[in-house]
């Protein structure tokens, strides 16, 4: 889907985001190694997903507050709560892998979460905010992006 190109950042970092879930939810079936994937998927949430993460909090949810957008709408509402839930997964998959022992089931909700979560944002959440943000209010969500 083409993204409006001050929003096109996010939508970029997706695709990797879409390929780690892949591999999350292989290592769950058995298809990949567990404790690599995880081993993977955590250096890719420390250093992409957790910032792309932030980024989505602090450059879009002070411009679209502004913007008298409703902050309740279900699914901005469903994008920050997964934001919490994913962080929770990765939180867990930390503490199985330090201890030896990743869960299939950590890593296979892991996997399908980040999948429906980036599905979400892409098919919902960025076409709500392009069509009722301004021009000038999505060049503030770049420059708030430029600006971390």
């Amino acid at each position: 889907m083409k993204r409006h190109p001050y929003l096109r950042e996010f939508s970029d970092d997706h695709h990797q985001g879409l390929v780690m879930a892949r591999r999350l939810r292989k290592a769950a079936s058995g298809e990949e190694q567990p404790g690599q994937v995880a081993g993977t998927f955590l250096e890719f949430w420390k250093e992409e997903t957790e910032p792309h993460f932030v980024k989505e909090e602090n450059a879009l949810l002070p411009v679209l507050a502004r913007s008298g957008m409703r902050l309740d709408n279900e699914s901005l509402v469903s994008m920050f709560v997964q934001h919490h839930y994913i962080r929770t997964l990765a939180a867990r998959l930390e503490l199985d892998l330090t201890r030896q022992d990743v869960k299939h089931e950590t890593l296979g909700e892991l996997g399908e979460l980040l999948d429906k979560h980036i599905r979400l944002e892409e098919r919902e959440v960025f076409p709500m905010i392009e069509e009722a943000l301004t021009e000038e209010a999505l060049k503030e969500v770049a420059d708030r992006l430029a600006g971390e």
